[in-house]
């Protein structure tokens, strides 16, 4: 799976108040689609990226805005998405309801300055699938966006409770997206020889991971097999042994957003996430799933924890096996050949 895009950039130091400013306010001109705005305050040229007023980007796209003095959060949307970001903190997040989109990170992070909350508008304009062209010789932002909008006023604020835990959780998050987050490696070694490895995220999913490590380490997993296979979705293990006898094991809570958990790990290719039963939200075990292709209507359902780093190609062959009704499970997409699972290994 590739990891979320991003744009790389400098990290601003935690104890920098006021950046440095490299073009006279008076010179900078904002144009969004074909429209010149005029700003509460005037624009700024920081480390060669254009802040702006946070309000003038809300009121020119049509976006509602919401402003947290706890946490100096800020959380915008278009009505669609929603876009999380802090004064001095380097990433902005954009997500749907249920899951993460998107990242990019900023050379110059959000800033308070003359009592105005000043945001980068390339970042912020770009995660909502905005254009922006700067032209050097007349000083001028153009930004194309196409879309006419009109948010609600006080519905960026009903996600307050988001972003204050996305605020505790900012860190796990930016970990995840750099790619050195805290993580655990495990790999599922098949009886034919391949090899899955995974990167579990447990600062994302604590009890998901504690739990599949614990059965792992137990040798809970060794003779298993993937019992149910859909090529294009998923590839389904970890509870049925080469009999179709199920093997047992307990319950454990779910940590995914419909049951009140902040997990927004998206259901993508490569993604491995908790199987459970339509009844219970708590009724995850021991069964798992390795996402073969995205599937979106997954996020916010069911407990993702972790990617495939390596042996997709497994996963593919897996996925791509023949399958059919199996009497003794009494069920459709069984593969043929038993597809065995020898152990798996938490390194």
């Amino acid at each position: 799976m590739k990891k979320t895009a991003f744009i790389a950039a400098a990290v601003m130091a935690a104890n920098m108040i006021f950046p440095a400013i490299s073009a006279n306010a008076a010179d900078i001109t904002i144009v969004v689609d074909g429209t010149k705005i005029d700003t509460p305050a005037p624009p700024v040229i920081v480390n060669d990226r254009t802040l702006v007023p946070l309000r003038a980007v809300s009121e020119s796209f049509g976006f509602d805005v919401a402003w947290d003095a706890e946490t100096e959060g800020i959380t915008i949307t278009d009505g669609e998405v929603l876009v999380f970001t802090w004064i001095g903190r380097d990433h902005a997040f954009k997500t749907s309801s249920m899951a993460l989109e998107d990242c990019v990170i900023m050379e110059t992070p959000p800033v308070i300055m003359n009592d105005y909350t000043m945001v980068p508008l390339r970042a912020v304009s770009e995660l909502f699938g905005a254009q922006v062209n700067w032209d050097q010789a007349s000083y001028t932002v153009d930004v194309t966006f196409g879309r006419s909008i009109s948010v609600t006023s006080g519905l960026a604020a009903k996600f307050s409770a988001y972003e204050q835990v996305f605020a505790q959780k900012y860190e796990a998050y930016r970990g995840f997206v750099d790619g050195d987050g805290n993580v655990v490696n495990a790999e599922i070694q098949l009886e034919n020889g391949g090899v899955i490895e995974l990167e579990l995220f447990p600062d994302i999913a604590p009890i998901t991971v504690n739990n599949f490590v614990n059965l792992a380490s137990s040798g809970f997993y060794d003779g298993l097999i993937f019992h149910r296979v859909i090529e294009g979705f998923m590839i389904q293990g970890g509870g049925f042994d080469t009999n179709y006898v199920q093997k047992e094991a307990p319950t454990i809570t779910g940590e995914f957003i419909a049951n009140g958990y902040f997990n927004l790990l998206p259901h993508e290719e490569g993604v491995i996430s908790m199987a459970r039963t339509m009844a219970s939200m708590d009724s995850a075990s021991s069964q798992f799933f390795i996402m073969h292709e995205h599937s979106h209507s997954l996020d916010g359902q069911y407990a993702a924890f972790g990617w495939v780093t390596s042996g997709m190609e497994y996963v593919n062959a897996i996925a791509e096996t023949a399958t059919g009704y199996n009497s003794v499970m009494n069920a459709e997409d069984v593969p043929v050949t038993p597809q065995i699972i020898k152990t798996i290994i938490i390194k």
